[in-house]
């Protein structure tokens, strides 16, 4: 190459490179979201609506839509279908509020739901039924009630007789007992009673809630009498909780005070009775021949006037062999050996 054609391509080199101001445009396809939604715009079926939704890249939030049985997903999914505006949901956000509507519209069996003083509801969260006897009746075995915040006044017992179910009380929930009677009675096997706060306008001598259902659950609940006058030996006998006998149960997380018995236990009850607070009672637990274990239950203020009673029966054996390891595993718990 000749020495000037060297230089002119030198000097286009410096031209070319020497140019400033330059500008870089990189094309970039669809963001994830905008192909996820154009999925959800596209479905046609039950299934090409779940798949479309249920699509992480899409970034809803399925928290209440992930809590629903299989046939309540198909429900809502054929709303979105039904109800997509004619050029499709516009945005993830439109799409997240059609979506909301929905898991709050429609009637799920499996979740169930109660507001007290509700009237003409169906059972779905934007529409629930007012009473918890409604809740249990309509709900599948398995199933949950919600059982909305607000005060139910109980004048007639609510039996728990459907196997598995539970009643789940949200916070501000209030049974308040009003009749002489047992507020709750439980028959079904392997039901779970969670959350709830019940109490009563006067002593009842009824305990409110009695177990006949085998491998019952009792957690996260708060139970308590109104006020009597001291002394506890003339205090109405009130109690929380009466397992019938030869029944496998779980007492845990609970609250119960002023009451004149936490937990009258019968005989041949087994389960644990854990990590429950109970206070200003005549005995806390009191175990007729049961075989209960304790463990990291509290006593707060006032104080019971025994935490643990050991009745005549009861046996010496395990697990109440050693009353010093008791009291110490339940937080230095009194107790009062009757046997």
């Amino acid at each position: 190459m000749s020495e000037h054609k060297k230089r002119k391509n030198m000097q286009q080199v410096r031209v070319t490179c020497g140019c400033t101001n330059m500008q870089i445009v990189k094309v970039h396809g669809p963001l994830p979201a905008d192909v996820a939604l154009a999925a959800v715009n596209a479905a046609t079926t039950i299934p090409e609506m779940r798949a479309a939704i249920e699509n992480p890249l899409l970034g809803l939030d399925l928290t209440e839509y992930n809590t629903l049985s299989e046939a309540a997903k198909n429900d809502v999914a054929q709303q979105l279908l039904n109800n997509r505006p004619a050029l499709g949901y516009p945005s993830v956000a439109s799409l997240q509020a059609a979506l909301d509507q929905a898991v709050n519209q429609v009637v799920d069996l499996d979740n169930i739901y109660v507001q007290a003083g509700a009237v003409g509801g169906n059972g779905s969260r934007a529409n629930p039924f007012g009473t918890i006897p409604q809740g249990i009746a309509a709900v599948n075995p398995g199933g949950t009630v919600h059982i909305l915040s607000g005060t139910y006044p109980i004048t007639s017992q609510i039996v728990v007789n459907k196997a598995g179910i539970t009643l789940k009380g949200e916070p501000g929930t209030l049974l308040f007992l009003q009749a002489d009677i047992i507020a709750m009675l439980i028959t079904a096997a392997n039901t779970t009673i969670d959350g709830l706060t019940i109490t009563s306008d006067i002593p009842y001598a009824k305990e409110f809630i009695q177990i006949g259902g085998n491998n019952t659950t009792i957690i996260n609940n708060t139970i308590y009498g109104p006020p009597q006058a001291l002394p506890m030996s003339s205090w109405v006998v009130n109690r929380a909780i009466v397992p019938q006998g030869g029944l496998a149960i779980s007492v845990m997380n609970n609250t119960f005070h002023s009451l004149r018995t936490g937990m009258y236990i019968n005989p041949n009850v087994t389960g644990p009775i854990n990590n429950n607070v109970v206070y200003n009672t005549k005995g806390g637990f009191l175990v007729d021949g049961a075989f209960t274990t304790f463990l990291g239950n509290s006593w707060g203020t006032p104080p019971n006037e025994f935490d643990i009673v050991l009745l005549f029966g009861t046996t010496f054996g395990s697990p109440y062999d050693n009353l010093a390891q008791l009291s110490a595993l339940n937080n230095n718990a009194t107790i009062s050996d009757q046997r």
